[in-house]
């Protein structure tokens, strides 16, 4: 194997770790975690880890944190770059690999305390997000866009670490600095809804300091980011993950008034974005900035203003399924919540938005709901698709809720027929519908994610299954009651695998 394979894609790697490497490392910094849950991560780590990030590496002047060096043995200024830079992404892979770790919660306080938050944002412009000329950092063999080169690297496993810090915790909005949570107060406030408990238990002397918090910060350069870049991805799974867990009507508005979704939009419609993951990124991200806030549907139909427009939307939207559906679940849910409250504001939104015009109709709740079941199977399930299953649970729960849920069953019934394979379609269902019991009913962090982000019981979910695999072939919302004798194949043996 060459030595420049070793070189550049150990660093490479740091971006793209796997599960297994995860557990890895996290047993060694983790003390003795395959033999007790119970294991304490020393402080004196993470403060050594903390540090390491703020502070110049091993040797270097306190002006431009660069190793010191005689005039003999003097390195050229990008291998002294280059230093610095691998440095300091070996050190935010390894507070990444923590905070992903069983002791995630002690792993956050601890990092809250040592102030890491406002050391990283002291560092975005000076090193994490720095412009360097065209040659200072490229391999030998390689070009400055290269996934390879440590400079890109590093900006990634910087943007993982936002990911991982912001994902479903409270701390994720140390991220601000104080005028910025003041600002989410005041959009409580004029909005006459309470204050987020987490705002208010923020540590302001924790949060960030400056004219703009790390998230900010983060939304400026992703708006900046050239259609071709590699970093939308991950910029945009960053800014999602402050968004995940219960929605928060002043978080979203907070990034609405910074023209998020009109970035998005622009990516997907106006540039056409090509890149399946990027797609992905942005649908999910979009959903979450759209899910029941009517002042982001405004915004929407501002935005996408003509048929054209719309079309090359949905053109987005179907071209894969499995990219969108999250943001598909959205819509359906805040249409749903939108059709049960009695305001002029919402009243104007549902008239107006084609968005959600179209997904009411039950043609496209049908359609939909055919290509999720059918796009996955048991064998083939993976965390990438597992969401589609979730989405045609949501469209079914609100259509059970409303009575409904014959009328689409007995649908699905009729394309399975026109489509000529009848009972495959159910007979898939009914598989992914066990597998759903055999995963959620054991995996209480799960059921809680699918009951917050859905604003639906858990019970309610488990109930929905239970009517859905009921055996009784005379239940009008039973599976088995549309699938014909002769095609019936639900008695498989399947695993999880």
């Amino acid at each position: 194997m060459p030595d420049t394979y070793c070189v550049h894609e150990y660093y490479v790697a740091f971006a793209v770790v796997t599960d297994n490497e995860i557990g890895s490392v996290q047993s060694r910094f983790e003390g003795q975690k395959h033999v007790s849950s119970r294991a304490v991560i020393e402080p004196s780590l993470l403060v050594a880890v903390s540090a390491s990030i703020v502070l110049p590496p091993p040797g270097a002047s306190e002006e431009n944190g660069l190793p010191h060096t005689s005039p003999r043995t003097q390195l050229p200024q990008s291998m002294k770059i280059m230093h610095e830079i691998m440095y300091k992404l070996e050190v935010l892979y390894v507070l990444c690999v923590l905070l992903m770790g069983r002791q995630r919660n002690q792993v956050h306080r601890m990092i809250a305390e040592f102030k890491l938050i406002p050391g990283l944002n002291n560092l975005f412009d000076k090193l994490i997000w720095r412009k360097h000329s065209a040659s200072a950092l490229v391999l030998h063999g390689h070009n400055q866009n290269c996934d390879c080169s440590p400079d890109i690297t590093l900006k990634i496993q910087f943007l993982r670490l936002l990911q991982s810090f912001s994902d479903h915790h409270e701390n994720k909005y140390l991220l601000l600095n104080n005028q910025e949570l003041n600002e989410l107060s005041a959009i409580s406030l004029k909005a006459n809804i309470p204050e987020v408990e987490a705002v208010l238990n923020t540590d302001r002397s924790l949060v960030c300091d400056g004219k703009r918090g790390l998230l900010t910060r983060l939304l400026q350069v992703m708006k900046k980011e050239p259609a071709e870049s590699s970093f939308r991805f991950w910029q945009a799974r960053a800014v999602e993950s402050f968004l995940r867990g219960t929605t928060s009507y002043a978080d979203q508005m907070f990034l609405l008034k910074r023209g998020l979704l009109e970035h998005i939009l622009y990516c997907i419609v106006d540039s056409e974005c090509k890149s399946r993951d990027v797609l992905q990124s942005y649908f999910d991200l979009l959903g979450e900035l759209m899910k029941f806030n009517v002042d982001a549907f405004k915004r929407f139909n501002k935005y996408i203003n003509t048929d054209a427009k719309f079309q090359v939307f949905l053109k987005q939207i179907n071209s894969s399924l499995v990219d969108s559906n999250m943001l598909v679940r959205c819509v359906t849910l805040s249409l749903d919540r939108f059709e049960n409250q009695v305001d002029m504001k919402v009243a104007e939104v549902l008239s107006e938005c084609r968005l959600l015009a179209y997904i009411s109709q039950v043609p496209t709740q049908m359609s939909f709901l055919f290509r999720l079941i059918n796009i996955i199977h048991v064998q083939t399930l993976t965390q990438e698709n597992v969401s589609c299953l979730n989405t045609s649970l949501v469209i079914l729960m609100l259509a059970r809720r409303k009575e409904r849920l014959p009328l689409y069953l007995r649908l699905l019934q009729r394309m399975e027929h026109s489509k000529k394979y009848p009972g495959f379609l159910l007979n898939n269902f009914h598989n992914l519908l066990r597998f759903w019991q055999q995963h959620y009913l054991h995996k209480d962090k799960d059921s809680t994610c699918l009951e917050n982000s859905s604003c639906i019981s858990f019970s309610y979910w488990k109930e929905t299954v239970s009517i859905l695999l009921n055996p009784d072939r005379q239940s009008p919302s039973a599976l088995v009651s549309y699938i014909e004798e002769p095609y019936m194949d639900i008695d498989r043996d399947f695993t999880e695998e």
